[in-house]
């Protein structure tokens, strides 16, 4: 267990609260393990804790080091192409992702019958 699980699982406790069994789930819950598995069936061992500018901008930076070193001069009509591709990925997923969202609001609440 690394320090910053340590510090979250012990953070309740130190302000004098108890965990029910509820809240004990669903602090354990993690989108990144859950989107992982659901993505490729991998069971994630490492969990990201930084934001997800900072994750962009790491990942960013190395693309642009390996990009520039590869490509030297013409790196920068290289990385142009890439952004051009990766806004329209990340555009489709992202219209996805609503769509998704959207269905799964309507299924849950399409009924006045019951509150589930």
């Amino acid at each position: 267990m690394n320090e910053w699980e340590k510090q979250t699982e012990n953070e309740p406790a130190r302000r004098g609260h108890t965990e029910s069994y509820f809240s004990a789930v669903k602090r354990r819950l993690n989108l990144q393990a859950l989107g992982a598995y659901i993505r490729d069936g991998s069971e994630k061992k490492v969990l990201h804790n930084e934001s997800f500018a900072q994750r962009e901008a790491e990942a960013y930076a190395k693309l642009e080091q390996f990009i520039a070193a590869t490509c030297g001069e013409g790196a920068g009509d290289v990385i142009d192409q890439i952004n051009a591709y990766a806004a329209t990925v990340e555009e489709i997923y992202f219209n996805l992702g609503l769509k998704a969202g959207a269905t799964l609001q309507s299924k849950l609440t399409g009924t006045f019958e019951s509150d589930i």
